[in-house]
């Protein structure tokens, strides 16, 4: 086992020792010598004892994850836990030997290894203590039913039914009597202590990570989204993702000198970068050793969603890790793109298709629109999401139509006086437009999309406009490669998979619409650490991305 994953393994042994504490202290049947030492031992020693074993082991169980990531709270908490443990059994030392070796085995070999516990916590937020109450709530109520049952199974009066159990472990938690009665005052007194010392337990959390002072993450702020507008606005180089970079929930590194940075998102202890490092390209590195000891402070997993071929080299050499291609991004070339010849037949055909139904469209920089269509707009991107919520986070905005966005380009179109569908661009250098949202009103006639980039595209001929990135589409190079003629069993076994969730996800019918555009294909890259963090850093994009149940495009707002 390498160095590296000893706290890994430590948090999933203490996680199992939480369970066998719980298991201990409710399911092992007392042997008689207990029974005798318990008949001696006040109620209130007894049941304290009792109800601190059994909190204990369910803070064991909610520790152990911060431990597995190395952070110095988690490591303290457990302990500190361990030790309680011990001294809660000495009343019981009989009860459970295996219990309290194991206990002393973690405990000796977490002092032992404190050194490997250096990260700091992260940043709460203001629902961290609702969510710790939810938690620590429903694990006290099992836990107390379980007592009931197993612990005193054998001592209750009569046949209580489950409604009056739960509702003795409810009342029990602030003190009530509840309406299960035991054979004798002893053992009602025992349980209602150790019902009461669990409620208190469940408050007492989630006050102190009310009350604690934790430094949120800083958010990116005015100044912030201006230097960033400031050093992508004239970068000929600059990523197409660039603008992305000003979301305000994201967060970012700087240079010193503030001349180049990272934006990204913590999510799920993975530190997520989106796009290339922005500013001078001379910077990069100096950014990138920055994001990374930021990362190994807080010792989150960093990556990197949706890096480019410049910035992805740029991450392989300088930080030593792996670039995974996860698709491709379509750009029109515009002085090339033309509706003439065989392959823009489709697309031909939709548009002029459409524009026999009345429709057309024209486009203009949003800063010139008069403030009544600016507010139809507005209204209408929301009314357009149908109830789903926003989504994006590493290619598009988290805004619409905001004053601060002078620059983006819109295209509307129309039938008659009413807005059928809208493309929303942001800036990208001076001579390129990136694609931040397409919407359109359910039910409007197919072609639509046709028509608004076909006639984006029109009007960037005439605006020197030189490059249009439109939608990711992921896993195109496979299906690319699934349809030759040399294409094995595995290229097109994983293609049909593929395939199968393109019927929720949009995967091959976003890469089938992007193709009929003739673009250029630019290559993103996921870039990792090593190949087990794959799974979780998947995990933290679609969470980041806000797109849990179908795949995140860069514009499948439609």
């Amino acid at each position: 086992m390498r160095r590296f994953d000893i706290p890994r393994w430590l948090g999933r042994l203490t996680f199992l020792l939480g369970l066998l504490n719980l298991s201990a202290n409710i399911f092992r049947k007392f042997q008689p010598v207990a029974h005798r030492i318990d008949k001696y031992l006040p109620t209130l020693i007894n049941s304290t004892a009792f109800s601190t074993a059994l909190f204990t082991s369910l803070v064991l169980i909610l520790v152990a994850r911060g431990l597995g990531r190395r952070k110095r709270r988690a490591w303290n908490i457990t302990v500190l836990v361990l030790a309680l443990n011990l001294i809660s059994d000495i009343f019981r030392i009989h009860h459970h030997p295996i219990q309290i070796l194991s206990n002393s085995i973690l405990l000796v070999v977490l002092l032992l290894l404190r050194k490997e516990f250096y990260a700091i916590s992260d940043p709460s937020t203001r629902n961290q203590p609702i969510y710790a109450f939810i938690i620590i709530l429903s694990f006290t109520i099992i836990a107390g039913l379980l007592m009931i049952y197993y612990r005193h199974g054998h001592q209750l009066v009569g046949n209580p039914s489950f409604k009056n159990v739960f509702l003795t472990v409810i009342e029990g938690m602030i003190g009530v009597s509840g309406p299960v009665e035991f054979v004798n005052q002893r053992v009602s007194d025992t349980a209602e202590f150790s019902l009461a010392t669990l409620g208190i337990f469940t408050i007492v959390i989630p006050l102190f990570l009310f009350f604690r002072r934790v430094t949120p993450l800083p958010k990116m702020t005015n100044e912030d989204v201006a230097v960033v507008r400031k050093l992508i606005k004239h970068d000929g180089e600059q990523d197409s993702l660039g603008y992305f970079a000003t979301r305000r929930d994201k967060s970012v590194i700087w240079t010193p000198n503030k001349k180049a940075g990272i934006a990204y998102r913590v999510q799920g202890g993975v530190m997520l970068a989106s796009g290339d490092p922005f500013g001078e390209y001379s910077l990069w590195a100096d950014a990138i050793d920055l994001f990374l000891e930021e990362a190994r402070l807080h010792a989150w997993t960093p990556a990197v969603m949706g890096a480019s071929d410049r910035g992805g080299e740029v991450w392989v050499e300088h930080a030593g890790m792996t670039a995974f291609d996860i698709g491709d991004e379509a750009i029109i070339k515009v002085k090339d793109f033309t509706l003439e010849g065989r392959p823009m037949a489709n697309v031909r055909q939709m548009v002029n298709r459409i524009k026999r139904k009345g429709y057309e469209a024209h486009t203009t920089r949003w800063v010139n629109l008069d403030e009544a269509t600016k507010r139809e707009l507005r209204s209408l991107a929301k009314k357009w999401r149908y109830g789903a919520p926003e989504r994006g986070f590493s290619m598009s905005l988290d805004r619409f139509g905001s004053d601060i966005d002078d620059d983006c380009i819109i295209t509307i179109a129309k039938v008659g006086n009413q807005i059928k569908g809208l493309l929303y661009f942001v800036p990208w250098s001076d001579d390129g437009l990136s694609l931040d949202r397409m919407q359109r009103e359910r039910g409007t006639d197919a072609g639509i999309n046709e028509l608004l980039i076909v006639q984006t595209a029109e009007w960037a001929k005439e605006n020197k406009i030189e490059n249009i990135s439109l939608n990711f589409a992921a896993f195109r190079s496979l299906f690319e490669r699934a349809e030759k003629i040399s294409a094995g069993p595995i290229t097109r076994g994983s293609r049909n998979l593929i395939r199968l969730f393109s019927n929720f996800f949009q995967v091959e019918s976003l890469y089938r619409f992007n193709a009929k555009f003739d673009p250029e294909w630019q290559t993103r890259y996921l870039v990792y650490p090593k190949a087990t963090d794959v799974a979780k850093i998947g995990w933290a994009a679609i969470r980041a991305e806000q797109f849990i149940g179908s795949f995140r495009s860069k514009s499948l707002k439609n």
